[in-house]
């Protein structure tokens, strides 16, 4: 009896877990305790002793202005379905836009594609020298960029000179990095600090800063970019805010996307 008693504790246990998570995937947005409480039948103290159990498993991340709580990437690692509002421009949107407004300077989201990257979301620059080449949609080639050289970073020495042999290292400014060693000792450079600099290099008279994000799979999946004037981005301080304030969205976004870092 004391078996069949405590098989039954587990199974129903199981299921309230699998209630809140169908419950908080069922939603486009991040759901209220209280509204996740409503629509899965339990009480609020019981649906959070669940969350907190899922969010230590880091299946569930919760807002820190709203504290609602919405899925992490970990849940594609056993269902491999990225779609609905699971994309990764949804979780990284609003610290797109938090880093623009707090910084009062350009934020870019960026991906790889065949050899190049493709900006899921941008905000550009208050003060900008012309019109950035950065847009959504747009290709941007990977080598004079801050955000392509943390996707280069990625690449193993076979992908690498594929790319340097079929893309050509096409010179757009006179700060470009055209020559083959030149790229793979910035790219060393790159792993070696944990994030790249564009320094005039796509577009004169624009600065870039870039930091990897990480997916549930421990892999770069993604770059996070903060892009200005070159003479503002040359500033220290603005520098020492941009580091910190990009370090700490990068890391954020990285963790509602699955990842957890080793010790």
């Amino acid at each position: 009896m004391a078996n069949g008693g405590t098989e039954r504790q587990a199974s129903l246990s199981s299921d309230k877990l699998l209630a809140i998570l169908e419950c908080v995937a069922e939603s486009r947005v991040p759901m209220r305790l209280q509204d996740i409480a409503e629509k899965s039948s339990m009480s609020q103290p019981t649906v959070l002793r669940y969350l907190r159990t899922l969010q230590n498993a880091n299946y569930v991340y919760q807002e820190e202005q709203t504290l609602r709580y919405g899925l992490t990437w970990k849940l594609c690692g056993l269902t491999e379905n990225r779609d609905s509002h699971l994309g990764l421009r949804n979780i990284a949107g609003s610290f797109v836009s938090y880093l623009a407004n707090t910084l009062q300077l350009g934020v870019c989201l960026v991906v790889g594609k065949e050899n190049e990257s493709i900006y899921l979301d941008c905000i550009d620059p208050v003060q900008a020298p012309h019109t950035p080449l950065q847009h959504i949609g747009k290709l941007a080639p990977l080598h004079t960029t801050a955000s392509g050289k943390i996707l280069l970073s990625t690449y193993t020495p076979i992908q690498l000179n594929n790319y340097i042999e079929g893309i050509g290292l096409k010179k757009y400014t006179d700060h470009t990095i055209i020559q083959p060693q030149q790229l793979m000792d910035e790219l060393e450079k790159v792993r070696q600090q944990g994030y790249a600099i564009d320094d005039e290099e796509c577009e004169p008279g624009l600065r870039c800063v870039s930091f990897p994000l990480y997916s549930y799979t421990g892999r770069v999946c993604a770059a996070i970019s903060v892009f200005g004037p070159s003479d503002e981005m040359q500033d220290e301080d603005v520098l020492d805010t941009v580091f910190a304030e990009l370090r700490s969205a990068s890391q954020k976004i990285s963790a509602r996307l699955g990842y957890q870092k080793e010790d």
